[in-house]
């Protein structure tokens, strides 16, 4: 088996570059977006941590029922920095440990790339990872959800699991086995799955399937185990003494058994090839669907060839779990996030082939042109000074040319005059001529190429930078503008809810800020009504489309005016009367559709 381990100095140095750039990609905008479906349920569980004390039992949204759904550790991991003041109260606090966790995957992504096949495979690696852009941005690992926390699980699990099937040291059992631990008190049954890659794993190579005796592998992993227990066990004992058969009933029967026989949820019953079309959308939109299906084949030619342990692994990981989880019933898509890594791994694989096909050749041509005297150019150019500043110029020239193609136009003023590229190709062509100015051909064929491949992931990783920096949230502007009116009086707090579709738990953790929160499948003229005719009984009104279309009509044929609101979701309407009317514009500015606000007279 080819040796995993990565030499500590690159190692640490590829680890850290990634998770770093990774970490500022995924930061842009992270507060300006209004916290969604799943995101409002465990952030109310955060807050309500933060404002009873409770730490061991988090609440549901919106009735303040028990959670028990999940462990309660990622709501810590986020909610004690907070009560602490060394992250904000707000949306981008609550998301910044899911940045650095997605940071961490990163890193280990670029870790495996780089071991499999250098450092183009790294880049093009994360690139292409970065540029699924669900993965980033929809139920993602830089919102408040649980994807973040099993994504770096994943990552970091495997890869130092098979940091200890080459070298056999008991520190990387304990950091597999610490991996696991995370994952499991994130999301419980969703671990499941590093132990059963790491086992098949163990398939390849042959002999030697233990790097040392089989009684000293056990010891490792028993150290492991303990550190699993002693970290899991003490909450779920504490939970069952409190609520007894009930955490066995939500956490396994219902949340477990159901929801992978049948589904909680109608709507996650899907056929079996749900997840399949799902992650080829998600690499057809990457433009790179192809560079993932060559790299599959080139890890099962390395496979079949040079029995490579690594490269089994990776294809295990990226196929056993898909393979299983289709054969269920209930299907979500964020669900397959953690097997996304190994088809960026299999791009960046194949991104890196023709590089590595055509190193040996393209440097024994830069031996050759560097060893031809260019007679004709002026002895300037001969100057170790010049040749150095040639060279920092192409590198240069390299960098303008990636930021064109992730930033578009790029303007530079520097002592008045103003410099400005858009173009990718332009400074491509200075870096080659300054390198060949210098004689630096080994710099022009291995970093030209470099980048010129490079440019076909950068496009995805672009679209997904561009869609993070276009911030909406309406809910939350509608909030802050509410807020003050219901502290001075002038509205009654909470809202109320009339809808035959679901109402998703953003309106409703939007709405708690406020006051109590009133649902029902119908609008009620009896209860409903006065909070939109009688301003000192004003109240948000949630209504659905067909709801807000009716009581719209009955109103008009009553001579009442329809109150101003705003559309936030395709189905979902908030009516504001009263004082809350003023709040509209906060809202269509935050990102949201100003509707209603008529009369029987006109508008």
């Amino acid at each position: 088996m080819p040796a995993v381990r990565v030499p500590a100095r690159p190692g640490i140095i590829i680890f850290v570059l990634a998770a770093l750039i990774a970490g500022c990609a995924l930061v842009i905008d992270l507060g300006s977006w209004d916290v969604e479906n799943d995101e409002a349920i465990y952030t109310y569980a955060v807050e309500r941590m933060i404002d009873t004390g409770d730490w061991m039992t988090a609440r549901e949204i919106p009735y303040d029922y028990a959670f028990l759904e999940k462990p309660p550790l990622k709501f810590w991991m986020v909610g004690l920095p907070i009560r602490y003041g060394l992250l904000p109260r707000s949306e981008f606090g609550f998301r910044v440990v899911d940045v650095v966790l997605g940071a961490i995957a990163f890193g280990y992504v670029a870790l495996f790339a780089y071991r499999l096949a250098g450092p183009a495979a790294a880049v093009g690696s994360c690139l292409i990872l970065f540029g699924l852009r669900d993965l980033v941005l929809v139920h993602g690992i830089r919102s408040n959800n649980m994807e973040a926390s099993l994504l770096a699980a994943y990552t970091g699990g495997l890869y130092h699991f098979l940091r200890w099937r080459h070298g056999g040291a008991r520190q990387d059992a304990i950091v597999t086995g610490a991996w696991f631990t995370l994952a499991f008190l994130t999301k419980f049954v969703a671990a499941a799955f590093i132990p059963l890659i790491a086992v098949v794993g163990l398939a390849l190579p042959r002999p030697g399937l233990l790097p040392k005796p089989l009684r000293a592998c056990l010891a490792d992993w028993l150290w492991a185990a303990v550190l699993f227990v002693a970290a899991a066990a003490p909450w779920f004992v504490y939970q069952y003494r409190q609520v007894g058969d009930k955490l066995i009933e939500t956490m396994f029967l219902q949340h477990v058994f159901v929801r992978f026989t049948r589904a909680l949820d109608p709507i996650h019953l899907q056929p079996w090839d749900h997840y399949y079309l799902g992650i080829g959308r998600m690499l057809a939109e990457t433009r790179c669907e192809w560079l993932v299906a060559a790299g599959a084949a080139v890890l099962v030619y390395r496979i079949v060839r040079d029995r490579d342990g690594l490269a089994w692994t990776i294809l295990v990981w990226g196929v056993l779990p898909l393979a299983l989880l289709s054969g269920l019933s209930s299907k979500v898509m964020h669900y397959t996030y953690p097997f996304l890594p190994p088809l960026a791994i299999a791009g960046g694989l194949a991104l890196a082939a023709p590089i590595s096909i055509f190193k040996d050749r393209l440097a024994r041509l830069a031996d050759r042109l560097e060893r031809v005297h260019l007679r004709r150019l002026p002895g300037l150019f001969a100057r170790p000074a010049v040749r150095r500043g040639l060279v920092i110029l192409g590198a240069l020239a390299i960098v303008v040319a990636a930021i064109a193609l992730v930033a578009g136009t790029t303007k530079i003023v520097i002592g008045g005059v103003v410099f400005r590229n858009s173009s990718v190709m332009r400074p491509l062509v200075v870096a080659a001529i300054a390198f060949a100015l210098a004689q630096a051909w080994r710099h022009a064929f291995t970093w030209t190429p470099f980048a010129l491949m490079m440019l076909l992931p950068l496009g995805a990783a672009r679209e997904t930078l561009i869609a993070a920096s276009r911030p909406a949230h309406p809910l939350r502007a509608l909030r802050d503008c509410a807020r003050p009116l219901v502290e001075a009086g002038r509205v009654r707090g909470g809202a109320y809810a009339a809808s035959d579709v679901s109402v998703t738990h953003t309106y409703a953790f939007y709405a708690l800020a406020l006051g109590p929160w009133q649902a029902t499948t119908a609008f009620d003229p009896a209860v409903h009504g006065p909070a939109l005719d009688d301003p000192a009984q004003a109240r948000a009104l949630i209504v659905s489309g067909r709801i807000f279309s009716e009581v719209a009509l009955q109103r008009l044929r009553e001579g009442k005016s329809i109150p101003p609101g705003i559309r936030a979701h395709p189905n979902l309407t908030v009516l504001l009367p009263g004082p809350l009317g003023t709040c509209v514009d906060d809202a269509v500015r935050a990102g949201a559709r100003a509707v209603g606000g008529f009369t029987p007279g006109g508008r």
